[in-house]
C-alpha cells in the first residue's frame, strides 16, 4: 500500500496520463499525492551570453503555475489529499532527475510516478531521457508509465 506518492508532471501528454495513474494510484490508495513540476531550461541557455533570458524565464514559470494549478484542481475536484510545485533548479545546479530524486526524498514518497516516451536508440541517446535517469540514480519505487498507456477507466470530475 502506498502512502506518499510524488508524481513528476510537465503538462506533455505522456505526463498527462502518468498523472491520470498517480491520481488512480493515490484514490485507491488513500494517498497523499504531490504533484512535481521542475522548470527545465533549454540545453541551449549560456548565462554569459548577451541576452536577456527573462522572458524564457518568465514563460516556463508561467507554465509551471498553470500545470500545477490545474494538478490542485484534479486533486481536488477527486477529493485526493496532496498538493502541487514549482521547483527552479536552475541555482542549484542539479538535472532534472537529481530534483526530483531530492524531492522525492523531502516528501518521504514510497513511490515516484514518471511518464516515459520510450525512446530507444539513436533518438534516446540524441533527446536523453529524464525517465532513464531518474530509474538509475533513485533510492524509491518508481512507475513508469509509456505513452501509450491509458487509465481505464479514466477517472472522472
Amino acid at each position: 500500500m502506498y502512502t506518499r506518492i510524488l508524481a513528476a508532471i510537465d503538462g506533455s501528454d505522456i505526463n498527462k496520463a502518468a498523472f491520470d495513474y498517480a491520481l488512480r494510484v493515490a484514490k485507491d490508495n488513500d494517498a497523499i499525492l504531490f504533484a512535481l513540476y521542475i522548470i527545465e531550461y533549454p540545453n541551449f541557455y549560456v548565462p554569459d551570453m548577451n541576452y536577456d533570458p527573462a522572458p524564457i524565464y518568465d514563460g516556463l514559470v508561467a507554465e509551471g503555475d498553470d500545470i500545477t494549478r490545474s494538478a490542485d484542481w484534479r486533486m481536488n475536484q477527486l477529493g485526493i489529499c496532496g498538493h502541487s510545485s514549482v521547483v527552479d533548479n536552475f541555482y542549484i545546479e542539479k538535472s532534472t532527475a537529481e530534483q526530483i530524486q531530492i524531492s522525492a526524498d523531502e516528501f518521504s514518497a514510497d513511490l515516484v510516478v514518471l511518464g516515459t516516451h520510450g525512446r530507444g536508440g539513436f533518438k534516446r541517446l540524441l533527446l536523453g531521457s529524464v525517465a532513464e535517469s531518474f530509474v538509475r540514480i533513485s533510492t524509491r519505487p518508481v512507475l513508469l508509465i509509456p505513452i501509450n498507456a491509458a487509465v481505464s477507466p479514466p477517472l472522472m470530475i
